[in-house]
């Protein structure tokens, strides 16, 4: 068993064989099991440097999740980092997009199937606001809480869009 995850730590997700991308724990609720994390490109054979990691921000991630958090706390996603200066006020929790797939009766609003999802900063379990969605919300990242596996997949996906090739010199 590793150290256990903070806010502020950074980790390596495997997104393919022998390729990862970087993963920044953004939130630790107490109420556990669901994390908060950033993830960053390009794919990489190795971890970069701390002051690499700490150079990041929000704009740059390809992606934002709820995840469970097995992997990291079973140490199957290596640590890397502890950001000692890090400021979860400048990695907010972002909303989400949930399409639940059925028709809901909204004052206002003939048929809801899209939803805005909002969670605290300390329970990414149970959402602190949830609205009929807006067009711009329909772009936000999907209501997702992914399982190690799935994370994976996703985010390896999205950096490979991103940027075809590994350690490539030209990523953001």
């Amino acid at each position: 068993m590793s150290a256990l995850p903070r806010e502020g730590h950074f980790f390596l997700l495997p997104v393919e064989p022998g390729q990862y991308g970087v993963g920044l724990v953004a939130r630790v609720p107490r109420r556990g099991g669901i994390l908060l994390g950033y993830f960053f490109g390009p794919r990489r054979t190795r971890p970069p440097e701390s002051a690499w990691l700490e150079s990041r921000n929000p704009s740059q991630a390809v992606c934002v999740a709820r995840f469970r958090d097995k992997a990291l706390f079973q140490g199957l996603w290596p640590l890397l980092h502890h950001w000692q200066n890090f400021d979860r006020r400048l990695w907010p929790v972002p909303a989400f997009h949930r399409f639940d797939g059925s028709v809901t009766l909204s004052p206002g609003a003939s048929a809801v199937t899209d939803w805005r999802v909002e969670y605290g900063d300390d329970n990414l379990i149970t959402p602190v606001d949830e609205r009929p969605a807006l067009a711009a919300d329909l772009r936000l990242a999907d209501d997702t809480v992914f399982d190690p596996r799935s994370l994976c997949e996703t985010v390896g996906a999205k950096l490979v869009a991103a940027v075809p090739s590994a350690d490539d010199e030209v990523w953001r």
